[in-house]
């Protein structure tokens, strides 16, 4: 499947099973709007006088990591894309993958900007990047930078090592 793929500076592509929606609370996504700031270039850094920014950044998105680390969520950090991109369905399987579980089967990806407000302000329309019905259960999920991505059913993983990558060149 093809589908475009437009983010802003500091912004993300997310996967993420919609039954998971409900559990991203305030302190999460506090925590994702640091995550995408990579560099300190947001005004959240006035919230830290005083601090590194890369010791800010490790200990306030330890709760967003730890969710993206239990299988709920995948992100991938962007700073600004816009082009066409595609998910494959693969019968291989890369040799360090990410790990989603989709336990409804009911695939969400968005622009972790977008999720992030339409979460907080929920009277909002999420505009989706796309949106699929997968058969429910574990895929393991990886990609060549971020224009093509593969995924393939799989038993749950004994491990996950991330569920973040920061894609630098597009």
């Amino acid at each position: 499947m093809k589908f475009i793929l437009e983010c802003d500076r500091m912004d993300g592509l997310v996967f993420i099973d919609k039954s998971y929606l409900s559990e991203l609370d305030p302190e999460i996504l506090y925590a994702m709007d640091i995550l995408l700031d990579i560099h300190g270039d947001s005004e959240l850094i006035c919230d830290f006088p005083n601090e590194a920014w890369e010791d800010v950044r490790l200990r306030e998105t330890k709760v967003v990591r730890e969710f993206c680390g239990s299988g709920k969520m995948i992100v991938w950090l962007l700073d600004g894309v816009e082009q066409e991109c595609s998910i494959e369905k693969s019968d291989e399987l890369a040799e360090i993958p990410k790990w989603l579980h989709v336990p409804t089967g009911e695939l969400l990806a968005v622009t972790a900007s977008e999720l992030i407000q339409c979460i907080s302000y929920p009277e909002l329309e999420m505009e989706k990047v796309f949106e699929s019905t997968v058969e429910a259960g574990w895929y393991a999920i990886w990609n060549e930078g971020i224009d093509k991505i593969m995924y393939c059913r799989k038993e749950a993983p004994t491990e996950i090592l991330s569920n973040i990558q920061e894609i630098k060149e597009i």
